[in-house]
């Protein structure tokens, strides 16, 4: 589902490497942690994904797309397989919840009837219920994650890559988000999540891949952060 050969990446001459010859095949249906300090290159490999940049050297392939090949009227084709989550959540402020998630399908073209069915069925999904009538700043940073989870899922994309999606949430409010994003894996998404939260990557045995320095220096299926730490 997302394949990187020999991925390296520096986004101006001079400046040092982001990333540095990663290797990484996320298999359809997988749940993988992205984990190391800040400036370890996690945002910068989700970026290659969704080609919000291009790789110096190597080869990505995501859903069937070789996107060194891949046009750029053709991107659009890409990210509608992808669903994003970011720590800043990124709602729409004069929007409703039910617009907020509305606003991807009708971007997409969809019909009214296709966007009545689709919206409530995904904020049942994660826990939305009853809430789709009020404003971003009427909800909690937890329900608001919430809400951009649902906006990047309701046009069921086969990836889902989350960017720090807990940095700005409490423990408990964090594990409740990964455990939706468990939920979503289980149905079979395919989820790429980058975080620095040791303490949720231990509560969630899955596979862990640790950058440091842009290099990958390890990479463990159902591990804990504390058995990937390299001595």
């Amino acid at each position: 589902m997302i394949t990187m050969e020999r991925v390296s990446l520096r986004y101006a001459k001079g400046d040092p490497w982001a990333l540095r010859e990663v290797d990484l095949d996320v298999t359809r249906g997988e749940f993988c942690f992205v984990v190391g300090e800040s400036g370890s290159g996690k945002s910068s490999l989700l970026r290659l994904v969704i080609l919000e940049q291009r790789p110096s050297s190597g080869r990505v392939l995501v859903a069937g797309h070789d996107l060194g090949e891949l046009a750029a009227r053709r991107v659009h084709l890409l990210r509608r397989q992808i669903g994003t989550v970011f720590q800043d959540f990124r709602l729409l402020s004069g929007k409703t919840v039910d617009q907020n998630v509305a606003y991807v399908l009708q971007v997409l073209g969809a019909g009214r009837h296709e966007i009545r069915q689709r919206v409530p069925e995904t904020l049942a999904l994660v826990g939305l219920e009853g809430k789709g009538r009020r404003l971003p700043h009427e909800l909690s940073g937890g329900e608001q994650q919430r809400v951009a989870i649902a906006r990047a899922m309701v046009n069921k994309p086969p990836i889902l890559l989350a960017d720090e999606p807990t940095g700005n949430l409490d423990p408990d409010t964090s594990q409740e988000i990964v455990a939706i994003l468990d939920r979503i894996n289980r149905a079979g998404t395919t989820v790429l999540m980058a975080t620095h939260d040791t303490t949720i990557v231990d509560q969630f045995r899955k596979r862990v891949v640790q950058l440091r320095d842009g290099e990958v220096v390890r990479d463990q299926a159902e591990g804990g952060y504390r058995q990937v730490v390299a001595p």
